[in-house]
């Protein structure tokens, strides 16, 4: 699953880039054999991630706090505590397994979360809390995308007001409204699959929301409205409003990390 950027010749827009998993069989590794994390470059405006798959880690220009977010597959709003550099500061991050032997998604979010633990001392403690929150769920006339006509991989095409999937599934999509509602999104969708669609909006309660730690540009569009109505509109879903019980990683812990 690469996340990547534009060339700086070209408008500053940031693109996901999801790759299929390959069959995946080992269960056994829970740390990356190799290991580099050095301090990103200031002025460098790159950004390229690979989410975490087959014993591989790859990001340039990452957030410690989008690290988390991958390693444990929450939302932005689930991270509770920690210091303000969290969101803020950048890394160039290299890891992976050397034992050519697949691993599983699963296999390697557990060698990002060792990762975490033994470079930045991260240390943290689940609990489940009443919060507010949306829950996403299919609107009246049903929704107004469909399934991806082609196979091939996923891309996920972001800006500070808008999200683009071409073959992607709405869980990563989940994941990213989150960022720019500020709270936690429960999808009840019920849509499995993988879909091509696009949602622009002109507001949402977290103005530039998307990739946190990104200055994503926010693009322009033909009055969009609200990101509520973008979601009814141009998707056929509806974000309902309630309380829900939320599970939260609480950071207890956290230093820079420490050197190669």
């Amino acid at each position: 699953y690469p996340w990547l950027v534009e060339p700086h010749s070209m408008p500053k827009v940031f693109f996901l880039v999801c790759m299929p998993l390959a069959c995946l069989l080992n269960a056994q590794a829970v740390s990356f054999d190799v290991a580099s994390i050095r301090p990103h470059a200031l002025g460098d405006e790159r950004f390229h991630v690979k989410i975490p798959s087959n014993g591989r880690f790859a990001a340039t220009g990452i957030t410690a706090k989008l690290v988390l977010m991958l390693a444990y597959d929450i939302q932005e709003s689930q991270i509770v505590g920690g210091p303000s550099w969290l969101a803020t500061e950048k890394w160039d991050v290299e890891a992976k397994s050397t034992d050519q032997v697949a691993h599983s998604a699963e296999e390697t979010h557990r060698m990002l979360q060792s990762l975490l633990g033994e470079r930045f001392a991260l240390r943290i403690h689940r609990q489940t809390e009443q919060r507010p929150a949306y829950i996403l769920v299919v609107g009246k006339g049903g929704p107004k995308f469909k399934a991806a006509e082609q196979d091939g991989s996923t891309n996920y095409r972001i800006t500070g007001n808008s999200i683009s999937l071409e073959r992607g599934d709405l869980a990563r999509m989940v994941q990213l409204l989150s960022t720019a509602l500020g709270k936690p999104v429960i999808d009840r969708t019920g849509l499995g699959g993988r879909y091509d669609l696009s949602l622009l909006w002109d507001d949402a309660p977290i103005l530039q929301g998307g990739v946190p730690g990104l200055d994503a540009p926010v693009t322009t569009g033909d009055d969009r409205g609200s990101i509520f109505t973008a979601i009814r509109d141009q998707l056929g879903l509806r974000l309902d409003p309630m309380r829900a019980a939320v599970e939260v990683i609480v950071v207890d812990r956290i230093e820079r990390p420490s050197q190669n």
